[in-house]
This record gives structure tokens, C-alpha cells and sequence, in this order.
């Protein structure tokens, strides 16, 4: 079974965490404090820790997760300042580059990113939560453009070693659009497909055949991706069950309505034809053409014996004057 391994940025409220709390059994490491606000939409406070130090949450880490599909990290840029404070606590620094060479940066970098993988590697959903960020960059002819990424409280470097780590690093974001009676209604979208102002990724998926923004639902993000989600199997086996029956009551009536039908038609055919067809055209037709026929031909023969009997008159008239001159 396929997982999702997902970063998810957007401006705060909206709606980021709700959105994580309707993937499949989800479990939450949280950094803010907000969790209880969740549980207005359903989410159950057992499934949940409170971190307040890199230590804390590398506990949380190694949590037994057994019992849950998804592992949500809620807010990621806090666990990565958290392990950069407790290195300089531990060592006495002031700031992490105090060791100079960029010692430091490694050192807090590698232990962030090896942590963090672990959980990546699971055989789990896994959704990292950040903030998101707008700035405006210039092009070459000097007009300010205005993109969309996640925090810049961890460093690019490391922003692209979780690039290279997840399926999906998308954003969330909130317009106010106008209803039919003229009130502004705020909705909220994830980009599904990243637009060329937005900092993101989408592997495995053809971006010509989905959508390239959706709504802020986890459920419809599933749909849209193909993933199989738990409730998704029961609701097909139910509608199996109810179609089957159906079919079966409807064709015994269909063969019960058709068959007096066409008895009835086979009787009406087999009555009429028979006597119109006996009594009337045999005597007609055979009588009267052929005395007709015969009158003619009797006519016909008449009249060359006629013509006959005149030609020989004429013959014989000429020789006899041909035999007078001689």
C-alpha cells in the first residue's frame, strides 16, 4: 500500500492542521499549543503530544505508532530552532556559528535531518506542517513579481533535502470570493499542481489529468490522487449487495408483460387473410382476355385472306393485258 509523504505550507488559519486531521488515524506532534481547537472538528485529544524541546520531540519519534496511519508534525520550522537552541545550550554557544568552519550548521542540520527521516521512513502518511511565506522578487526589466514558499526559518539548504524526501510539498492558501447574495465567503484550496510563483513539488502523477487547484479537504486530495482510504472499501461492498436484488426482480417482469403481447398479435394475423383471398379474382381474369385475343387474332386473319384475294385479281388482270398487246 501506497503512503502519502507530504509537506504542507500555507499562511496561518488556513486551515493546515484541520486538513491533516482527516487522514487516516492520525497522530499529532505538536509545537503550538493549538491541538484542542481541533478537537472541534473531531479530532480526539488521546491522539496527540505536546513538545516543548528537540529532546522532547526525539522522544516522540520513537513513540510506538502501531495503532495510527498517519504521523502529522505540527509546526516542523519550531522542532528545527529548538535543535539548533539546545546545541548551543549544551555547548555553551551563544549562536550556532560560534564554532566557526560551519561546524555548527552541520552538526544541527544533520541531527534535525536524521530525526526527521525517521519518521519519513515509516511505513506510514506522514504530513509535515510549516508556515508559508510571500515575497516579491524583481525580474531583469526591474517589475516585482510575488511568489509563495514555506518558511525561511529553515534553511534553504535543508528545505531541499525535505524536497527531495517527500511525494508532495504543496501549499494551502485562502481566498474571499462572493456568493450569489453579494457576501464575501472565505474558501480554502490546496495547489495541487505548483504554479511558477509557488515553491513545490508533485511526483508520480500526470498534472495534465488532475486538477491543478482543490479544495482544502484531505478526503477529496485522496480522491484526486488515487489513494485508497479505509472507508472506501466498505461503502463498495455495501452498494454491491443492494444492486444484485434489483436486477433479479426486474427481469421476470419484463417476460410476463412481453408474452400476452405477442400471443395476441399472432392470433389476429392467422384469421383475416384466408377469406379475402379465396373468393374473388380467379374467374375475372381468366375469362375476359382471353375472348378478347381471340376475336383479335380472327380479325387479323381476315383481313390478310381480304388483301390476298385482291393482289391475285391484280395479277391476274396484268397478265391478261400483257397477253393482248403481244
Amino acid at each position: 500500500m501506497r503512503h502519502v509523504k507530504m509537506v504542507l505550507y500555507g499562511e496561518p488559519g488556513v486551515g493546515k492542521s484541520v486538513f491533516a486531521s482527516k487522514a487516516p488515524k492520525p497522530f499529532f506532534i505538536t509545537t503550538d499549543g493549538n491541538y484542542e481547537f481541533l478537537e472541534d472538528f473531531g479530532a480526539k485529544p488521546e491522539n496527540h503530544i505536546q513538545v516543548n524541546s528537540w529532546a522532547e520531540a526525539k522522544k516522540a519519534f520513537a513513540k510506538d505508532f502501531s495503532d495510527y496511519s498517519t504521523i502529522v508534525i505540527d509546526l516542523t520550522e519550531d522542532l528545527f530552532k529548538w535543535c539548533e537552541y539546545e546545541y548551543c545550550r549544551l555547548n555553551g554557544y551563544e549562536h550556532v556559528s560560534d564554532p566557526g568552519f560551519a561546524k555548527g550548521y552541520d552538526i544541527t542540520r544533520n541531527d534535525f535531518f536524521i530525526n526527521i527521516c525517521k519518521i519519513l521512513n515509516q511505513e506510514k502518511n506522514v504530513i509535515l506542517i510549516m508556515h508559508g511565506i510571500t515575497y516579491s522578487v524583481k525580474d531583469r526589466r526591474g517589475i516585482d513579481h510575488t511568489k509563495y514558499g514555506p518558511t525561511n526559518r529553515i534553511p534553504d539548504k535543508v528545505m531541499d533535502m525535505l524536497e527531495g524526501r517527500v511525494r508532495y510539498f504543496l501549499r494551502a492558501y485562502m481566498t474571499a470570493e462572493e456568493n450569489a447574495s453579494g457576501k464575501l465567503i472565505k474558501k480554502r484550496y490546496l495547489s495541487l499542481v505548483p504554479k511558477e510563483n509557488e515553491y513545490g513539488i508533485l511526483r508520480g502523477i500526470d498534472e495534465n489529468t488532475i486538477p491543478s487547484d482543490i479544495p482544502l479537504d484531505f478526503n477529496i486530495f485522496a480522491k484526486t490522487i488515487g489513494l485508497e482510504m479505509p472507508n472506501n472499501n466498505v461503502a463498495k461492498t455495501v452498494e454491491k449487495k443492494v444492486e444484485q436484488p434489483k436486477v433479479v426482480e426486474v427481469k421476470p417482469e419484463i417476460v410476463e408483460e412481453i408474452k400476452p403481447v405477442v400471443n395476441e398479435h399472432k392470433v389476429e394475423v392467422k384469421e383475416e387473410p384466408k377469406p379475402e383471398i379465396k373468393e374473388e379474382p380467379k374467374v375475372e381474369v381468366k375469362e375476359e382476355p382471353k375472348a378478347e385475343k381471340v376475336d383479335e387474332v380472327k380479325e387479323e386473319h381476315s383481313a390478310l385472306d381480304r388483301k390476298a384475294e385482291m393482289l391475285a385479281k391484280i395479277k391476274e388482270k396484268m397478265l391478261a393485258m400483257q397477253n393482248k398487246n403481244k
